[in-house]
């Protein structure tokens, strides 16, 4: 309160917000109108004109916080003028606790939901002023009831500071709360910018640092290249001058030759070996292929993953293969992190050619459940959708990957072979 600093400005409020403002306003206006036919009843107090002006004021001001966050300032207004009116012309009703409490509230929303500094002290002193003027000249042409001193203070005097100090703790009070609100909403905004931040500077640096290995790793390769094609050129090209003259020295060149290929493509698959992933690099053995998919298979826990091949199998590239078995794993471990699904299935299917269509093998992974959020490229260590879609494609394969029409999770991609 005592800094005042409101230099960021609070959003507006969202739909569901002003939905459940509404309902809360109607809710006070019901409340405002019972509130004073109890104390009418009880009390025998005037209702003003025509036995209705108390409950079209109560129940004015109670309606009005349906536009406590949208016109927080505006509300203010409305509000403390109805309380003004009905303590000026219903002043047994003015103690009733539901206005008390409407005007809290609406002083407490303008600290909290103002979103005009300038405006929100201007409008808190105009109503201030306005209150404790009002309240001050009550006291000073009010009729003094003739009682006694029974205490230190004289009767009259006592009432007054109690009465200035209840409505100091009262506005101030609703001013201290509404504003601990709004900062508390910048707290909140300011971690989840923070959050968001953190979050684009950790992309940032994860793109950076991929796209600097694939330079390296490009660098790498074109030296490799570059080195042994040229020297295959130049043994080439003195192989063919001698070949007729000095066969000997041109079969040596021939070897140079063979030599320098074999060493080109063992050195060449050792750098693409640095473009797997960890799990594919660190693996010595023989590459999983579309014979390993029943291994994704989980016969029991919290997700049961079942296996079911369709149509008889043919020969299939190693490669096609190996794309398949590592789309299967990872959507398998998406519908593991990232949805509430029981059950999941992983289908294999082998589709002969025809006069229409070529030969192709598909995988198939569907669950029942729903997402809980979106598989982030590169998350936990896997390749994502993105992945998918980009191994998928560098087969010449189709993908589709989206929600099933009957509830669940589909990734679905077929690759065509030579079968």
């Amino acid at each position: 309160m005592l800094t005042l600093d409101r230099r960021w400005s609070r959003p507006a409020p969202t739909p569901a917000q002003l939905r459940w403002d509404a309902v809360g306003a109607v809710g006070a206006a019901l409340l405002s109108v019972v509130s004073v036919e109890l104390w009418h009843s009880g009390a025998g107090s005037s209702l003003g004109w025509q036995g209705i002006e108390a409950h079209v004021l109560f129940g004015l001001a109670g309606l009005l916080l349906a536009l406590r966050r949208r016109l927080p300032l505006t509300t203010l207004v409305l509000v403390s003028a109805v309380f003004m009116v009905i303590s000026e012309r219903l002043p047994d009703l003015g103690a009733i606790f539901t206005i008390q409490v409407v005007l809290f509230v609406a002083v407490y929303s303008a600290w909290a939901w103002s979103r005009t500094p300038r405006r929100l002290l201007a409008t808190s002193v105009v109503v201030l002023v306005a209150m404790f003027g009002w309240l001050i000249w009550e006291f000073a042409t009010a009729d003094r009831p003739a009682r006694a001193d029974v205490g230190m203070l004289p009767p009259y005097t006592a009432l007054i500071i109690y009465s200035l100090a209840i409505n100091v703790v009262y506005f101030l009070g609703a001013m201290a709360w509404g504003h601990g609100a709004w900062r508390s909403a910048r707290q909140r905004a300011e971690i989840a910018e923070r959050v968001e931040h953190e979050r684009r500077a950790q992309v940032r640096d994860r793109e950076g640092a991929v796209q600097a290995e694939r330079v390296r790793i490009a660098r790498d390769l074109h030296d490799v290249v570059a080195h042994h094609v040229s020297s295959i050129g130049i043994q080439a090209a003195g192989a063919a001058r001698i070949l007729q003259s000095r066969p000997d020295d041109a079969r040596e060149a021939l070897d140079v030759i063979e030599r320098s290929s074999r060493q080109a493509v063992q050195q060449m698959h050792q750098l693409v070996g640095l473009l797997r992933a960890d799990d594919e690099r660190t693996d010595r053995g023989p590459q999983p292929g579309l014979g390993e998919l029943h291994t994704l298979a989980v016969p029991d826990g919290p997700l049961v993953v079942a296996f079911r091949q369709v149509g008889d199998d043919f020969d299939v590239p190693p490669t096609v293969g190996l794309s398949l078995f590592r789309i299967a794993q990872e959507a398998v471990a998406n519908v593991r992190r990232h949805s509430r699904a029981a059950s999941g299935e992983v289908v294999l299917r082998f589709v002969r050619s025809d006069v229409h269509e070529p030969a192709a093998v598909e995988v198939e992974v569907i669950d029942d459940g729903h997402v809980l959020k979106a598989p982030v490229p590169g998350a936990s260590g896997g390749f994502g959708l993105t992945g998918i879609r980009e191994r998928a494609a560098m087969h010449g394969g189709e993908w589709e990957i989206g929600p099933r029409p009957d509830g669940g999770f589909r990734v679905r991609v077929r690759i065509p072979v030579a079968a």
